[in-house]
Order: C-alpha cells, then sequence, then structure tokens
C-alpha cells in the first residue's frame, strides 16, 4: 500500500515536472509577469472578501510560479490558519455531538508530524486524507511542502533526468517546428512582401512629388511677399519723403505768419465772423453742461480767437494770421487803444498757451483746462461784446 502511494505521488510529480516544463517553455517573462499579477490580486481580492479558500487556492499558484513573489507566504499562512481555526470549531461542533465520541482527525496528525520534521510520516498521513477527500485544499497544500522537504531517491534523481531529457527533446521539437513554420510563412509571403514594397515605393515617390509641389508654390508665394515688401518699402520711403516735405512747408508758412503782424480783412467779414464766434461760445456752454471737456475746451479757444478777429476786423480792418494766431495778442495791443486792453490781452495769452500746449502734446483737453479755458473765453468775450455794437 505505502509502495503503491509512493508510486502515485511520483508520478503526481513527474506530471507536475512536465505541466510546469511546457509552461515555462510556452511562456515568455511579460507573460509570467502578468499572470502572477493576476494571481496575487485576485487572491487579494478573496482574502478581504473572507474567502479564504479561494484566496488560498490563488496564492498557491503564486507560489508554484514565484516562491518569494511579495508577500505570498504570509498570506498563504494567513489563510491557513483561519481555515484551521474554521476546521477545528467544525471538529469542536462534531465532538459535542450526541454520541460524544471525537474521531481522530489525519489532518492534524499530519500536520503534527509536520511541525516535528518528520516529512516522511507527515507525507503518507496527508495521502491518507487525499484518498479520503481528494480536493482537500490544506492536505494537498501540506503535502506539496512534505514533497519538497523530503530528499530524492536514486530512482527519483534518474526519474527526473529522464523527464528532464523528455523536456529537452520537447523543447527542441517545439523549436524545430516553429522553425519549419517561420520558414514556410516567410515563403508564403514573398509576393506579399514585394507587392507591399513596392506599393510602399509608389506612395513615397507619390509623397515626394508632392513634397517638391509644396515647396515650389511656397517659393512663389515667398517670391511674391518679397515683391509686395519691396514695393510697400518704395510707398513708405516716398510717403516719408513727401511728408517731411510737407512738414517743411508747413513750417515756413507758420513762421511767416507768425512774422507778419496781421491780414488785411474787408468790413464784410465782420458778420461772418461774429455770428461764428457766437455760435463757438454757445456750444462751449452746452459742452460744459453736459462734461464734454474736450469740445468745451476747443470751443473756448475757438470762441475767444473769433471774438478777438470781429473787434480787430470792425474797428481796424485787419484779423490773425491762421493757423495758429501767435500774432493776435500784438495786433490788439498795437491797434486797440483802451485802458482795459491789457487786462484782456492776458486772458487771450492764457487761451493761446494752453492751444499751443495742446498742439504739441497731441492729446485732448482735460477737465481742469476745459474749465480755464472757459473762464478766460467767458471774461474776453464780455469785454468784445461791451466794445463791439
Amino acid at each position: 500500500m505505502i509502495r503503491f502511494k509512493r508510486y502515485l505521488v511520483f508520478c503526481a510529480l513527474l506530471c507536475c515536472f512536465f505541466s510546469f516544463g511546457r509552461s515555462v517553455l510556452a511562456a515568455t517573462p511579460q507573460d509570467k509577469r502578468k499572470e502572477l499579477s493576476l494571481h496575487y490580486y485576485r487572491g487579494i481580492v478573496y482574502y478581504e472578501a473572507g474567502r479564504f479558500e479561494d484566496a488560498l487556492r490563488e496564492f498557491q499558484a503564486v507560489s508554484d510560479l514565484d516562491p518569494f513573489y511579495k508577500d505570498i507566504q504570509q498570506y498563504s499562512q494567513n489563510c491557513i490558519r483561519v481555515l484551521e481555526q474554521y476546521r477545528g470549531d467544525a471538529i469542536d461542533a462534531d465532538a459535542r455531538g450526541p454520541k460524544g465520541n471525537k474521531p481522530v482527525d489525519l489532518y492534524f496528525l499530519g500536520k503534527s508530524y509536520y511541525e516535528k520534521g518528520d516529512y516522511r510520516r507527515a507525507l503518507d498521513t496527508f495521502n491518507a486524507v487525499l484518498e479520503k477527500a481528494p480536493n482537500d485544499k490544506f492536505a494537498q497544500y501540506y503535502a506539496k511542502l512534505c514533497r519538497d522537504a523530503l530528499p530524492l531517491s536514486d530512482k527519483d534523481r534518474r526519474k527526473l533526468s529522464r523527464s528532464d531529457q523528455q523536456t529537452k527533446n520537447l523543447e527542441d521539437l517545439e523549436n524545430e517546428v516553429s522553425y519549419i513554420k517561420g520558414d514556410i510563412a516567410e515563403q508564403e509571403d514573398v509576393e506579399k512582401f514585394l507587392k507591399a514594397k513596392a506599393e510602399r515605393r509608389a506612395t513615397r515617390d507619390e509623397l515626394i512629388r508632392i513634397k517638391e509641389r509644396q515647396l515650389k508654390e511656397q517659393e512663389s508665394l515667398l517670391e511674391e511677399e518679397r515683391q509686395d515688401y519691396l514695393a510697400q518699402a518704395k510707398i513708405s520711403k516716398q510717403a516719408e519723403k513727401i511728408k517731411r516735405e510737407t512738414e517743411k512747408w508747413r513750417n515756413m508758412k507758420e513762421r511767416l505768419a507768425s512774422e507778419q503782424p496781421g491780414v488785411p480783412a474787408e468790413l464784410t467779414e465782420y458778420p461772418v465772423v461774429i455770428d461764428r464766434a457766437e455760435k463757438y461760445f454757445v456750444e462751449m456752454k452746452e459742452a460744459l453742461r453736459t462734461s464734454r471737456w474736450n469740445a468745451a475746451g476747443l470751443n473756448a479757444i475757438n470762441a475767444g480767437i473769433n471774438y478777438c478777429d470781429a473787434v480787430l476786423i470792425y474797428f481796424h480792418s485787419v484779423r490773425s494770421a491762421q493757423p495758429r494766431h501767435e500774432n493776435i495778442s500784438r495786433l490788439l495791443l498795437e491797434n486797440v487803444k483802451r485802458a482795459d486792453v491789457e487786462a484782456n490781452v492776458y486772458h487771450m495769452r492764457s487761451i493761446l498757451n494752453i492751444k499751443r500746449l495742446i498742439d504739441d502734446e497731441e492729446r485732448p483737453i482735460t477737465r481742469a483746462e476745459a474749465l480755464f479755458l472757459s473762464g478766460h473765453a467767458e471774461k474776453l468775450t464780455q469785454w468784445c461784446r461791451s466794445i463791439l455794437p
């Protein structure tokens, strides 16, 4: 009976060795890592869910592939400890049955042998357990540990050496078959490879032609942009020249206008000038009321200049020269012989000073400047109205 059991154990070991050898030959290291990870994390899920038998099965699968994978041994021992506790509770419950007799549990007997280091007796005991219950996970687990711990006999070594040779022969045969299959596949795919190569070459040539056309189009566009740039540069140069000539002419005209004392004017111009002055004064008031400060300041300047021109035209047939009107203060002092002329010329000078500042800085008139200009313009308007008919 013992020999038969040992023969069964040897056959089981041999089958496990062949199956393990085929799996090692067929699986790549990457596939092995994936399988290890799959069994490990599946066991963790079962362990956390309290399904310790399923967890132990997954952990044993990991241990078969790699006994030192992460903390697999710790999880296996925890599952066995919990399940043994369940099993002990079940045996105690049976012992407290109606008859009160406690049967001998071969599993715990085998475990006691295993803990004492008597692996041969422990293996025989666990084999006896497996004869009664072939699906007992605990007995299978400890039987495997006992087989790993027992030294091999000469007969077992010879069998294992033969199995190694068979495994090597099987590996060589599989390699040869794979080489033959590869040669056949290469021969069958020669025409397909040549055809695909020709298609790739045609596609590459077409892409080259398309790229050449794109480069030619880009070159033509760059040439057009260069011509446009040259034309714009030429136009900009001409415009700059015209601007310089215009500025030169304007400065010369202003210099001549400021040097002459005034421009002769006919009395017939008086109604036009006085109406324009009144219009500017009214618009100044309206702009101040609506807080339009820039418009109020400009209308104040124009109202003051036009009222002074009206006085000069009416009494002396002369008016200030445009566009800067700097000589209007001198014309008033030279032509209007009144005691209050200097005080009112002060208002005109104040207006012209703000006008010159705004023209030089090229900015809108502020609120403070608008109020300053409107105050002087109103006083100058009152004086002009007082001396005009």
